[in-house]
């Protein structure tokens, strides 16, 4: 008797085991395969989503701790400091990012734009890169993963505003426009540049098209402040970042310009409400404590000013602007040794910031130095700064 039509397995009864026992193993190799930072992302999400914006920070960290080889865990942290406009340190977020996942086309978008939003368009913050054209190379390499992207567009579109060539920032903000015509950031970036190219009635149209796209959207008000404010229609600019703050109470970003408005209006008291208003949000906030020391060192009271910036250095010791600031505070007070000091420290950490080298300059001026002086115009000249290389030609001098 054959016994051949027994030989094979796959009746109904046996498919469907084989299928039952397909599946379990299945949901456990995919349980397995998945990152073990995914459930703790998850939970740094919804936190965020709740506006728990130190918790999630907290759990992005803790996924970072847990799979320091996966880009997204960086990329949701780089976000979130973006969106709290910690610029800084979301840069740092996102070169992680892209050390764990060189193709990762959100991480390399988002840090291009944060160089942008923190003005660091040089390099001279961040020591990172070199010129302009640096900063847009990294832009097209945004593009290049991401040809679809509109934050990438604007971004050159912005790079190219603040170089003044307002043709190609116009261009690429119109590419961005055509491939999302309703996106509020696109219309945002064109009021921007518009505002820079003198085109005011442009400008409002944009922030004003902005905002019927996206009523709580910050970046708007907050530029139609900074617009009249540049204008030195004060109060015009106070109401607009008012009716932003009405929409989001804590946003820093708008407090932190509203403040600017009121020192320019000559209310030092309402502007320093405004930055304590900041630390009451974020006790870490260091441009706040600056801001603060900035306005105590204008009165004339330099051991409050020396204070708060002070805090800030020690909060965050590797940011150069704190020290400048006391080099600053110092100057002014005629301590020209803790001013020279502090100068250095900030050089040390920032060697390309121009700025300080033309405060040192004028230390040195201060002290009757004459040689160092002119050595330290040079190094604000080489590195572009306006004030040096109009000294240096005043005194027929190349740099």
């Amino acid at each position: 008797m054959t016994t051949t039509p027994f030989v094979h397995t796959n009746t109904p009864v046996h498919s469907h085991f084989h299928f039952l026992l397909l599946t379990f193993l299945l949901s456990i190799s995919s349980a397995l395969a998945q990152s073990p930072a995914d459930a703790t992302l998850e939970k740094g999400r919804n936190a965020e989503n709740m506006g728990l914006f130190d918790r999630a920070a907290a759990y992005y960290n803790q996924a970072i701790a847990e799979d320091p080889d996966n880009a997204l865990p960086y990329i949701h942290l780089g976000m979130l400091q973006e969106k709290r406009m910690y610029y800084t340190d979301a840069i740092n977020s996102f070169r992680q990012a892209l050390q764990a996942d060189a193709d990762s086309p959100e991480a390399q978008e988002h840090l291009v734009f944060c160089y942008v939003e923190n003005r660091d368009f040089d390099g001279s913050k961040s020591g990172h890169f070199s010129g302009e054209e640096a900063l847009i190379s990294m832009a097209e390499r945004a593009i290049e993963l991401n040809p679809k992207s509109p934050l990438a567009y604007c971004t050159i579109a912005l790079i190219y505003n603040h170089q003044k060539h307002f043709t190609h920032a116009l261009n690429w903000a119109n590419k961005a426009l055509e491939l999302a015509p309703d996106l509020p950031r696109v219309h945002n970036t064109l009021g921007v540049i518009y505002f820079h190219r003198g085109n005011d009635s442009e400008a409002l149209r944009e922030f004003r098209k902005t905002l019927s796209l996206d009523a709580d959207n910050v970046d708007a008000y907050f530029n139609l402040g900074y617009m009249y404010t540049e204008k030195n229609n004060f109060e015009t600019a106070i109401s607009y970042l008012k009716k932003g703050l009405q929409r989001d109470n804590k946003s820093i970003k708008l407090y932190y310009f509203l403040g600017i408005a009121y020192i320019q209006r000559g209310d030092d008291n309402k502007a320093i409400q405004c930055y304590e208003t900041i630390l009451g949000i974020d006790s870490l906030y260091t441009p706040a404590y600056n801001r603060l020391g900035y306005i105590y060192g204008k009165k004339g009271n330099y051991d409050e000013a020396v204070a708060y910036h002070q805090k800030a250095a020690r909060i965050n010791p590797s940011d150069a602007e704190s020290f400048k600031c006391l080099g600053q505070v110092y100057t002014d007070k005629g301590d020209y040794v803790k001013a020279l000091r502090n100068y250095q420290k900030a050089v040390a950490i920032n060697d390309k910031d121009h700025e300080t080298y033309c405060l040192i300059a004028h230390l040195y001026a201060k002290q009757g130095n004459s040689s160092r002086e002119t050595a330290s115009y040079k190094k604000a000249a080489k590195l572009g700064n306006k004030e040096a290389q109009a000294w240096m030609v005043s005194k027929g001098m190349a740099w």
